[in-house]
């Protein structure tokens, strides 16, 4: 379960920001779960106790009383370790968002594109540490580690994990699932491809070769990056 906490003493400004949450996890087929809150104080005590476990927190950082990078630094300072994404109306505080290691710091109105690249950042940052990639597919969770994949393709608007065993179909974008993954070891090698090199035979002009004789092919634009990544893997 993917633990979002947000804060926004407006209240107009929070239920915006909790749908575009939900929107964009949804899409990206993660279970979650938001609790949202309209000052710092509460925020703190709920964030605080060892036993709340949120991964990430949506903060405003204009408020009445304590401000966000205020509340930031007592989290820290209290041992948490979530990611932070700082929201704001004005740039002016973003250079202090790195005392307290922000991940990101989003103006707005929020875009929904930059909200979901930051909040697939931090996913990636806390689900995969384990070395495994989690997704759902309906009301089944998976956790595939990263060993087993050979590679990836998209189809349509579903993209296709396929393991050592098993092809399994997960409605979520192409880019969200290649967010990701380890780019130490897997690489996007075609618009509709991501291989995992640890299975990778050999590299000839346009394609790959899969240790079981799987053929994935290399976009032509692509294949000097492509046969560099694989040359320094």
């Amino acid at each position: 379960m993917y633990r979002v906490a947000i804060c926004d003493d407006e209240a107009t400004s929070l239920q915006i920001n909790e749908a575009l949450t939900s929107q964009v996890l949804s899409e990206s087929g993660i279970e979650y779960e938001t609790v949202c809150f309209t000052d710092m104080e509460s925020m703190i005590e709920s964030l605080s106790d060892k036993n709340a476990d949120y991964d990430v927190l949506l903060c405003d950082i204009l408020a009445v009383g304590m401000n966000g990078i205020e509340a930031a630094k007592e989290l820290r300072r209290l041992g948490g370790s979530m990611s932070i994404i700082f929201i704001s109306s004005t740039a002016e505080y973003a250079l202090e968002g790195y005392q307290v290691d922000a991940l990101r710091y989003l103006q707005k109105p929020i875009q929904i594109e930059k909200l979901r690249e930051a909040l697939l950042s931090a996913y990636k940052m806390k689900d995969n540490k384990g070395d495994t990639l989690t997704f759902q597919v309906g009301d089944k969770l998976y956790k595939i580690p990263f060993g087993e994949i050979e590679y990836l393709e998209s189809q349509g608007r579903e993209t296709i994990v396929c393991t050592l065993n098993e092809q399994i179909a997960v409605h979520m974008k192409f880019s969200d699932m290649e967010t990701l993954l380890p780019e130490d070891s897997f690489v996007r090698c075609h618009r509709s491809y991501i291989v995992n090199m640890n299975y990778v035979k050999d590299l000839a002009r346009y394609r790959f070769l899969t240790k079981r004789g799987v053929e994935i092919p290399v976009s032509q634009l692509q294949y000097v990056d492509v046969k560099k990544k694989f040359m320094e893997f």
